[in-house]
């Protein structure tokens, strides 16, 4: 069933749709929320608070994005808060190898050593990006929401968030060839 049928159930009363919308998207909004926090127990915390802001606000839906970019604004929201709470705490933001960047798999021994090691090398350069850069990478191309959703969800224009993704994969690619360069330097 579409989303925006078990919105207007969930609006007459169906908890059935309710959960459903629930189970839909919290997979999706904990791995999110696990990417800005870094801590699992955090994630958990933000990915409550983000669905049960869609609960309450359900009816502010108007149709004029995808539900799911709706959701994903309420949970830059709530990302935003959390880091005004933890500011200190949220220096880093660990991501895990399945949500990095798709490097293409390869055969070999040799491949496969290379795809670990780049993807160990994308996964430090995200960590030193700012939330703003880091938000704009995960949103485009880890969830793959297109430019104009990814502008809706970070509450700017499209033309701000194409600079933006611009910017920082120049930042990640700067970073990752420095590190790179570094090790190339090492004995």
């Amino acid at each position: 069933m579409r989303d925006e049928m078990l919105v207007e159930l969930a609006l007459q009363g169906d908890d059935d749709a309710l959960r459903q919308l629930h189970d839909r998207y919290i997979g999706q909004v904990f791995q999110y929320a696990y990417t800005q926090t870094g801590d699992y127990h955090r994630a958990e915390e933000v990915a409550q608070d983000v669905m049960y802001k869609m609960a309450v606000n359900l009816a502010s839906f108007q149709g004029k994005s995808s539900f799911k970019t709706w959701l994903f604004a309420i949970g830059r929201r709530v990302v935003i808060d959390y880091h005004r709470k933890y500011k200190k705490d949220n220096e880093k933001i660990w991501l895990n190898e399945e949500q990095v960047l798709q490097v293409p798999e390869q055969r070999s021994v040799e491949g496969e050593v290379l795809r670990h090691s780049l993807r160990e090398q994308i996964l430090r350069g995200l960590q030193q990006l700012s939330v703003d850069d880091r938000t704009v990478i995960y949103l485009r191309f880890v969830e793959g929401f297109s430019i104009d959703e990814t502008a809706k969800i970070m509450s700017r224009t499209t033309l701000a968030i194409k600079s933006l993704q611009n910017r920082a994969k120049k930042k990640l690619a700067a970073l990752i060839r420095s590190e790179v360069n570094e090790e190339d330097e090492q004995p």
